[in-house]
Formats: C-alpha cells, sequence, structure tokens
C-alpha cells in the first residue's frame, strides 16, 4: 500500500490499468511514449521518474450522464508529478500542428474540473488533504500546417513558448520528444 498522502500513488490504485502509460526502462533511461492515434502522432518524453503517474485522461469518459458538448471535451494525458509536498499535475493535450491554438487551450480549461475529481477521491481515500498544482502544455509535432508537397524536416530541437489563455498559463512545445526537465521547470 503507497504512503496515504501520495496523489501519483494513490492515483494508480484509483484508475485502470488500461488508462495507465507504463514507463519504460533502458540502458538510455527512463521514458514514455504518449500516443495520439486519431492524429496518427506520438511524443517520447525522455528521463521519466518511476514515482510519476501518467493517465489517458481522455479515455476516462468522465460523467456519462452529461450530456456530449464542448464542455466534455476534455485532454489527452495528465501526468502526476511529484514533488515534496506538492504534486504537480500536467495536462497535456497533443496536436499534430498549434494552426488552430483555441480549441486546444479549451480542452485544457475543461479538464481541471476531471484532475479535482481524481484530486477529491484519492483526498477521501487517504483521509488527508493533498496539494496539486496545476500545470497546462500542448505538444505538438509542428508549428503550423504545410500546403505544399515539400517535405517538412523535423528537428531534434524542441520550440517552447508560454502564451496565456482565459487567466491560464499555456506551455506550448513543437517537437518529437521533450526531457521531464522541461515540462516541469517553470
Amino acid at each position: 500500500m503507497p504512503s496515504k498522502s501520495k496523489f501519483a500513488e494513490l492515483l494508480q490504485i484509483v484508475v485502470q490499468d488500461r488508462h495507465q502509460e507504463r514507463i519504460t526502462h533502458s540502458i538510455d533511461g527512463s521514458s514514455v511514449v504518449l500516443r495520439e492515434p486519431q492524429a496518427n502522432m506520438h511524443f517520447k518524453v525522455t528521463d521519466v521518474p518511476s514515482s510519476w503517474t501518467i493517465i489517458r485522461i481522455g479515455h476516462l469518459q468522465h460523467l456519462s450522464g452529461i450530456k456530449d458538448g464542448r464542455w466534455k471535451k476534455i485532454c489527452d494525458y495528465l501526468l502526476v508529478i511529484p514533488d515534496g509536498r506538492t504534486a504537480w499535475a500536467v495536462l497535456v493535450e497533443m496536436k499534430k500542428t498549434l494552426s488552430d491554438a483555441e480549441p486546444t487551450m479549451e480542452q485544457l480549461r475543461r479538464s481541471v474540473p476531471v484532475v479535482s475529481y481524481l484530486q477529491s477521491l484519492c483526498e477521501i481515500e487517504s483521509e488527508k488533504l493533498m496539494r496539486v498544482a496545476v500545470r497546462h502544455v500542448v505538444l505538438a509535432e509542428k508549428a503550423i500546417e504545410r500546403f505544399d508537397k515539400e517535405p517538412t524536416r523535423m528537428t531534434t530541437s524542441v520550440q517552447s513558448q508560454k502564451v496565456a489563455y482565459k487567466g491560464t498559463q499555456v506551455e506550448t512545445i513543437v517537437g518529437r520528444s521533450v526531457a521531464t526537465k522541461e515540462l516541469v521547470d517553470n
């Protein structure tokens, strides 16, 4: 049984295994591959500590009694990162391009109630309040859509910037892979 106040550890018990991503370990280090099958894309996160919990939050089918609508469109992943007394809840939306940012930002905003619900569930289970800080991240393969037939060259460098959307800070990362440090550093 995990220590009773660890959000990341309790999520591993509460959320079904089929909704969790496993961290792989190799001689190159530990990593996880986040996948978005509808967009036929994947994004590799490297140097992932084993203390992380990674949930495919978009597959949870939250609140089935709620009518379909924009309020049910949530992001792809929730990465829960323990950091001493606080846990970072990093909401991740994956896109092929950053060409249409507003719906993407809206999905991130609308995912916060699901994190709050999971946090409340774990607090009730542990009988302790948990400090959770939420971050919003968009992972994209390309910055803009190309209309010509010339193939796009992918570089190994990662482009990152912060944007504000309706009072929420969102980190946008363009590339194919990202190191853990780039996801959690402010």
